[in-house]
């Protein structure tokens, strides 16, 4: 994948649980760099995805970022 903030490497691997199906994202960094914004990016896509599965509200970016940002920095 390409965007604005060069090329991501992401690779989507699912899995048969029972009768369920796991689907397990993998996004593989280059470098640690932007750890404090992909971090709460992924927090906030995730969100995202529950949201729009249950019908749950849609979670607000401004919740996450810069929120996690030292958090996700100090796993580097």
């Amino acid at each position: 994948m390409e965007d604005e903030s060069g090329s991501w490497s992401l690779e989507l691997l699912l899995t048969r649980t029972g009768a369920a199906t796991e689907l397990r994202l993998v996004h593989h960094l280059t470098s640690t760099e932007h750890l404090g914004a992909t971090g709460p990016g992924w927090e906030y896509y995730l969100d995202m995805l529950t949201a729009a599965r249950t019908g749950g509200p849609r979670p607000d970016f401004q919740d996450y970022y810069p929120a996690q940002k030292a958090y996700f920095e100090s796993l580097a």
